[in-house]
């Protein structure tokens, strides 16, 4: 049996609350528990991995606590936690085996979630940096160049709640597909929202000063020493860049992967394409 302690708890009440509260706002009523799993299912692939996960766990907590104490309401939260759980049966081909697709972008998510917790462990200054740096990469997908322009703030579409705003890293050359791109979100974690504005802050401090290339470098330092450590026998290691290679591939699974003709997968090249702010759909 699972022990949580009683931050964990708090924590799980305040997202699932957070996630209802959100969800009602959008769609002008109170959702059933059903739409609030099934909304969250809808918008996995606007959430990084980990992100998503760790939604998933407070929706089901809250809802398996609602069954224990309202046991009358228990067949409804048990069919909304079933819509959650469906999500990883879904992944998996008809022998249970998880699908290439998603193989990658498993791997990926904890190559990351590993070095998150490595630079953590370590005594730089500079490691919650390259955790914002990193989560808040795998999230959106965007080059490192990018950040020093960009802006989150609220959406101008009522439909969402934020949207952040990049001036396209390769738009010059003509490999993008416009000066700018944006992305939105109807909800977003708070902690995730306040990485975003400490990454971007620390990003045009940096640019600002003329120290923007002097900070990815020690960033990359930085996570050269830590995949050393977890990674001693491989030969290529994850870099900086692995955090948009995790959001391509996440976004690959979500609109690619169950494409079902080429009319079908030739679109979801296309919107992975627009997201990741590419002129052409060959990613």
């Amino acid at each position: 049996m699972t022990t949580r302690t009683e931050k964990t708890k708090v924590s799980y009440r305040n997202r699932a609350k957070q996630m209802a509260t959100a969800g009602a706002k959008k769609a002008g009523r109170r959702l059933s528990p059903s739409e609030l799993a099934q909304n969250l299912v809808d918008r996995r692939g606007e959430l990084a991995p980990s992100s998503f996960r760790q939604n998933r766990a407070a929706l089901r907590f809250m809802m398996n606590e609602v069954a224990e104490d309202q046991p009358t309401l228990g067949p409804e939260m048990r069919a909304a936690i079933a819509l959650l759980e469906d999500v990883e049966s879904r992944e998996r081909s008809d022998d249970g085996l998880l699908r290439t697709s998603q193989q990658k972008l498993k791997r990926l998510d904890d190559d990351l979630d590993r070095i998150c917790h490595g630079a953590l462990a370590t005594t730089s200054p500079n490691a919650g940096i390259l955790v914002d740096c990193l989560t808040v990469g795998s999230l959106t997908g965007a080059r490192l160049e990018e950040w020093p322009s960009a802006k989150l703030r609220p959406s101008s579409d009522p439909d969402y709640a934020w949207e952040l705003v990049f001036v396209n890293g390769k738009f010059g050359n003509g490999r993008a597909h416009g000066e700018t791109r944006v992305l939105r979100w109807a909800w977003l974690p708070t902690e995730l929202v306040d990485q975003t504005k400490a990454w971007i802050f620390a990003a045009r401090e940096a640019a600002g000063n003329g120290r923007y290339e002097t900070l990815i470098s020690t960033l990359e330092s930085l996570m050269r020493r830590v995949t050393k450590q977890l990674f001693p026998t491989r030969k290529r290691r994850p870099t900086l860049s692995s955090a948009r290679h995790a959001a391509a591939a996440r976004w690959k699974a979500v609109y690619v992967a169950p494409a079902r003709t080429p009319e079908e997968k030739e679109l979801g090249l296309a919107i992975v394409a627009a997201l990741l702010g590419h002129a052409s759909d060959e990613t």
